[in-house]
């Protein structure tokens, strides 16, 4: 099993890679250590251990009762090769910036539902740079301001991802080391940033949504000339080294027991491990996962609070029809509310990305690959859904894409929720007959609606379970859950 990352690693390089990627800025307090707790889901002991290692390393001043002062950077990080560093990553700078110019005019348009962009809390900074006029770094306070709205919008999951952006895109270099893209991109940014705050004051989602997609189109086109620019003016050829993009919205919870209880689960769900099956033995299972008995115990124990599964004494482990009395139960308990309702958040976050990564995975698809997933949708118990899934998968180019469809996708597979309900033959009948319907449309040449039929396939499942945890497990705060409009 893949080791794991320590809590504070991860806090400590993603606080790091923001002070030197210039997210915060020389001379500014970084964000409270009680907003990094809830943020990063550490204790304030994990944040403070952070604190003094980058103290250490001279990127950050404390002093008593005040907030962690950065100490400028430009003297190691910025240095006279800049512009080979950024070059050696070119291909992959651009990616993130395809990436994120596909996915987040709809997150932004989502989380903005019912949201006061005024309130904000870089909504008044933002506008006194505007009357002022552009300076370096003038733009940390729009793409500040562009975090409040997907935080405040109430899914975790999108701020995470905006903030995941700003560690690659390089942005510091482009606006404050970079004269080619100041000059041709820079030169109309406060108009650009007084369209954008009019955008997001707006009231019609699908303008919006249009008008977000137009701005961040522009912005990946002038990364891409201002990246072609450098490499035709840097007389020394360079070797790619790539760019690993990752996003694990997991970290600093994805346990190894936790890791087993989701396979497992997603088994049983499958029909992998069906009804009245045991499961491999302990011992088997440690083998299989390259973890400890105990481990593998604790993983069970969890699985069995489920009331997916019971341990039989001399005999094993039996996977049993699920225990209404234990699911409801388990909606007191705080670990899986939070689960819950990041499955939830996961659902939402499918909706809006499936459609543009359906709609630019849709052209490569071959009409062999097509029939052979026609001829497999034969079996009532199948998920077709899993199926497109993985063909769209198999056709999407964009590395930073792949990465957050295979996260959120990992996030869905938690429980598989409909598939151990009374009403799931139901369920996926009406999810297999969508998506057949999906790939008809796509055979026919109709791409948009392929792309907009596989969406409603997850936003489907979203409206039942949000329906099934509200009313059946009394489980309230699922109420609350929006479902995304069409845009």
């Amino acid at each position: 099993m893949k080791p794991q990352e320590t809590k504070f690693t991860f806090v400590y390089n993603e606080i790091k890679q923001n002070i030197l990627e210039g997210q915060i800025s020389p001379g500014k307090a970084l964000p409270s250590s009680r907003m990094y707790c809830e943020r990063f889901h550490v204790s304030r002991y994990t944040i403070n251990r952070v604190f003094d290692a980058l103290r250490e390393e001279g990127l950050i001043d404390i002093q008593p009762r005040l907030a962690p002062i950065v100490v400028s950077t430009k003297n190691t990080y910025h240095s006279s090769n800049a512009v080979f560093e950024i070059l050696k990553q070119k291909e992959g700078i651009l990616q993130v910036y395809q990436t994120f110019a596909l996915i987040l005019p709809s997150l932004m348009v989502f989380a903005l539902q019912g949201c006061d962009v005024e309130i904000m809390p870089h909504y008044k900074q933002a506008m006194k740079e505007l009357r002022l006029g552009y300076a370096a770094g003038g733009w940390r306070s729009l793409s500040k301001l562009a975090y409040d709205t997907l935080r405040i919008g109430g899914n975790s999951l999108f701020s995470e991802l905006y903030s995941t952006f700003g560690l690659y895109n390089k942005l510091a270099f482009f606006t404050e080391d970079c004269p080619y893209f100041s000059k041709h991109f820079l030169q109309g940014s406060v108009s650009a940033t007084r369209v954008i705050i009019d955008i997001l004051k707006g009231n019609d989602s699908l303008a919006k949504y249009n008008q977000l997609l137009n701005i961040y189109q522009k912005l990946t086109d002038s990364i891409e000339n201002t990246l072609n620019y450098l490499s035709e003016t840097t007389p020394k050829c360079l070797t790619q080294t790539g760019l690993k993009f990752s996003w694990n919205p997991m970290r600093g919870q994805d346990y190894y027991y936790s890791k087993i209880v989701d396979d497992i689960n997603l088994k049983i769900g499958l029909g992998e491990y069906p009804v009245g099956m045991y499961l491999p033995f302990e011992k088997q299972l440690a083998s299989q996962y390259d973890v400890s008995l105990s481990t593998v115990r604790k993983a069970l124990s969890e699985l069995e609070q489920r009331g997916f599964v019971k341990t039989l004494n001399g005999k094993g482990t039996i996977v049993i029809e699920p225990d209404d009395t234990k699911l409801y139960q388990l909606t007191f308990n705080s670990g899986h509310v939070e689960k819950a309702l990041r499955y939830l958040h996961a659902l939402q976050l499918m909706i809006l990305i499936i459609r543009p990564a359906a709609l630019v995975a849709a052209p490569q698809f071959t009409r062999a690959e097509l029939d052979e997933l026609a001829d497999g949708f034969t079996s009532s118990d199948s998920i077709y859904l899993a199926d497109i899934f993985e063909l769209i998968m198999k056709h999407i180019t964009l590395k930073p894409l792949y990465v957050i469809l295979s996260e959120t996708n990992h996030l869905l597979e938690w429980g598989h929720h409909f598939a151990y309900y009374s009403s799931r033959k139901h369920t996926l009948s009406h999810l297999n007959k969508q998506v057949i319907l999906a790939l008809q449309l796509l055979s026919e040449g109709n791409a948009e609606s392929f792309a907009d039929g596989i969406a409603d396939c997850y936003r489907y499942n979203l409206v039942c379970m949000k329906k099934r945890m509200a009313e059946k497990y009394r489980f309230h705060n699922a109420a609350n859950i929006q479902v995304p409009e069409k845009y």
